[in-house]
């Protein structure tokens, strides 16, 4: 598999993915597993400008990292369950998803019994280009709750951790979390959210330095069939996203037990679903109500958004168009 990114930052990415798969789903079953028994990415990076180099890169090292060469070598394992009747629409489910992989571990041993020397940069290299080594887990749970014909309440919680150690001082860019979009906190456009208080003044940078290593989502919806092929929905979002680690470039990102808490964010917002059988389209109208980021700084005592404040208010609202429900 191959992709490519030519982003308005000024540089480009291309992503050459193998690996050998095997599903595992039994007739009627509830439970989907899936084995990546290996799977190799090789991220490259063919253009960045000498201003993008000079502005962003300079300023610390887990952004240098995310702009380099590098190799992913690893398995995964992931699986879903669901006790959802078949060919029964009037009912409340659950449904359970879950994932887990890990990283370099197998080439760092490698590596480490032959070679117990590093580069100068303390890393070790595979064809010259550095690899990866990390650990990371996702799980998802949503309950539908059938309230009556044509109504129903959807409760949602993701949550997410992503480990780097070894070989790599962060999880590649690829691999950590965001906040925010169609199927997460809809009061903001994805990759807009965190980490944690992190508020970036920087467009040119911000699509990389909003992610983090923790993520959580808490959402609940009610859906109301009113017509055949239409279906509305209010909803509320909570959530955000936050680094392991104390990055600099990311003032206030990182994850505190003592406040992690007080920097979740809140929106609210609703919706319109058209079931067109082979495919549901969706748009929602997300609107911030707690946005974390106003927690300190000039913007300290602003981060509820509760009353309308001239053309600014006009932030605090996102549309979303998606196919397929958020959860």
């Amino acid at each position: 598999m191959f992709s490519y990114q030519n982003r308005p930052e000024e540089f480009t990415r291309e992503i050459f993915n193998a690996g050998l798969y095997y599903t595992l789903h039994k007739p009627r079953s509830r439970w989907t597993h899936n084995f990546n028994v290996l799977d190799i990415s090789y991220i490259y990076l063919p253009y960045i400008s000498d201003r993008f180099k000079d502005e962003i890169l300079s300023r610390s090292s887990i952004l240098k990292y995310s702009y380099e060469d590098h190799f992913i070598v690893g398995w995964g394992y992931s699986g879903s369950y669901s006790n959802k009747r078949f060919n029964s629409a009037e009912q409340s489910y659950f449904n359970f998803g879950y994932l887990v992989e890990t990283a370099g571990n197998a080439l760092y041993g490698i590596f480490k019994a032959v070679d117990p020397e590093p580069n100068k940069e303390g890393v070790y290299e595979l064809f010259h280009v550095p690899f990866s080594q990390y650990a990371r887990a996702d799980i998802n749970l949503s309950y539908n709750q059938l309230l009556a014909p044509k109504h129903r309440l959807v409760f949602h919680a993701g949550l997410g951790v992503a480990v780097p150690y070894g070989n790599s001082e962060s999880v590649p860019f690829e691999k950590r979390f965001f906040s925010g979009g169609a199927n997460s906190v809809r009061g903001w456009q994805a990759r807009t959210l965190g980490p944690g208080t992190f508020r970036s003044n920087d467009n040119l940078s911000s699509y990389d330095l909003q992610v983090g290593d923790i993520r959580l989502d808490l959402n609940i919806e009610y859906r109301w069939r009113v017509w055949s092929i239409i279906e509305l929905a209010a909803f509320v979002d909570a959530g955000n996203n936050w680094t392991i680690h104390d990055y600099t470039v990311q003032p206030g990102g990182v994850f505190l037990w003592d406040q992690f808490y007080k920097q979740i964010a809140l929106s609210y917002g609703v919706g319109v679903r058209f079931d067109l059988s082979i495919l549901l389209l969706r748009v929602d109208f997300g609107v911030k109500l707690h946005d974390p980021s106003r927690l300190s700084g000039t913007t300290a005592g602003t981060q509820w958004r509760t009353v309308p404040n001239g053309l600014c208010w006009k932030d605090d609202m996102t549309f979303h168009f998606a196919i397929g429900y958020p959860f």
